[in-house]
Order: C-alpha cells, then structure tokens, then sequence
C-alpha cells in the first residue's frame, strides 16, 4: 500500500501551488501587462496545482482544493487592490 504521507505531501504541494498561482496572476494584472513567460508560468502553476488539489479531494480530503483556490482568488485580489509601492 502506498504511503499516505507522500499523498499528503501531494495535497499540500498542491495548496501552494494555486496559491503562488494566485500571487503571480495578481502580480500581473497589477503590473499592467502580462508576458507570456510569467503567464505561462502561472498558469503551468495554477494547473499542476488544481490536478493535485481535485486529486486529493477525490480521495476524501477536500481541504487543500478549498484553502487553495479561495486562497487563490484572496492572494490575487490582495495583490491586486493592495497598496502598491508604499
């Protein structure tokens, strides 16, 4: 059987990564324009993090997949609207 600890290491990978992907798609739309390396990136982010995050909540732990993507969407807000260069 496998080891659960590696799947859990998995589910939380899987947190972080959504929510650097919300950071980065924040950072973005702040700046004022987006490149297509930070783009790509942030998406490559966002989507490895939504498999392992819909991966662990089809195994029974919804908990990484929730914090990720509401924390996504704060973090990118946050960015966003947050105060800029002071």
């Amino acid at each position: 059987m496998d080891d659960p600890r590696s799947w859990l290491a998995a589910d939380w990978a899987g947190l972080l990564c959504l929510l650097l992907a919300g950071a980065g798609w924040g950072a973005q739309v702040s700046r004022g324009g987006v490149t297509w390396p930070a783009l790509a990136l942030t998406v490559l982010l966002g989507a490895g993090g939504l498999a392992l995050s819909a991966d662990a909540s089809l195994r029974g732990h919804d908990l990484p997949l929730v914090l990720g993507l509401t924390g996504a969407l704060g973090l990118a807000a946050a960015v966003v609207f947050g105060r800029r260069g002071e």
